[in-house]
């Protein structure tokens, strides 16, 4: 932020530039100063965290769920998409979107599993006739 934007964040708000990085998700104004290389491996690894961020609610509730009827199994689910998802962090954000598949794969078992325990013991424990 100093080095490609000081003088002219003084300009406009009267203040040195703030330290820590740039304020937009990596595809606006600041961007433009990014090498080609700096800004694919950012959109990478932001994508990375996008993702994460979709499924966490996922499996949060179905874990939780799950874990209330079957407790070793929702956790050695949760430790297994845990596992999945550094695997697909580290394959991601270094060799791109192609080597994600392998942490992906491992991630998608667990999380069926999860999803699937829940609605389960829901109906077998909720629907005694």
């Amino acid at each position: 932020m100093e080095k490609n934007f000081a003088d002219e964040h003084k300009k406009v708000f009267g203040a040195a530039a703030p330290k820590g990085g740039y304020p937009d998700m990596g595809n606006g104004r600041f961007s433009q100063r990014l090498s080609y290389e700096a800004w694919y491996n950012f959109n990478n690894a932001q994508r990375v965290h996008y993702n994460f961020l979709e499924m966490l609610p996922v499996v949060v509730i179905t874990g939780l769920i799950s874990g209330l009827f079957y407790p070793i199994c929702a956790a050695i689910a949760i430790g297994a998409w845990t596992l999945g998802r550094i695997v697909y962090t580290i394959g991601y954000v270094t060799s791109g979107p192609n080597l994600r598949v392998p942490g992906a794969v491992l991630a998608l078992f667990p999380t069926f599993y999860l999803i699937g325990s829940a609605g389960y013991g829901l109906s077998k424990y909720t629907f005694k006739f």
